[in-house]
């Protein structure tokens, strides 16, 4: 497959990019049908930064993606293949406070991005 990526402010192309195809247990495989370009990567490509985080090597463009569940791990319940799907790219700490009261997008650890409807 190929990745849109940005290498430094105002340029961008596709690269080669692989993915391990182990799935986890706790994990899911999607086949990804589309992403979006939100105002984040579009701040990042006009200025290479936001704030504090500065784009200093190649980051992969594009975190709001939809896509088809292909393969699901042993511990997986509540998804099956064929279920569609949004995807959440930022990891929370789910022992937080935030994510324990239902807000795992306020969670510190997970990355904010300026211009997100999430972030």
């Amino acid at each position: 497959m190929e990745a849109l990526v940005l290498e430094e402010a105002k340029r961008i192309s596709l690269w080669p990019f692989s993915l391990p195809q182990v799935v986890g247990p706790h994990d899911v495989r999607i086949r990804i049908h589309t992403v979006g370009i939100c105002g984040s990567d579009i701040h990042y490509y006009q200025h290479g930064r936001i704030g504090p985080f500065v784009i200093n090597e190649p980051m992969v463009l594009g975190h709001e993606a939809f896509g088809t569940i292909e393969e699901v791990g042993e511990e997986v319940t509540h998804l099956k293949p064929g279920d569609r799907v949004c995807m959440e790219p930022g990891v929370p700490d789910m022992t937080s406070r935030a994510s324990r009261e239902g807000l795992y997008n306020l969670d510190p650890k997970v990355p904010r991005s300026q211009g997100c409807a999430s972030g």
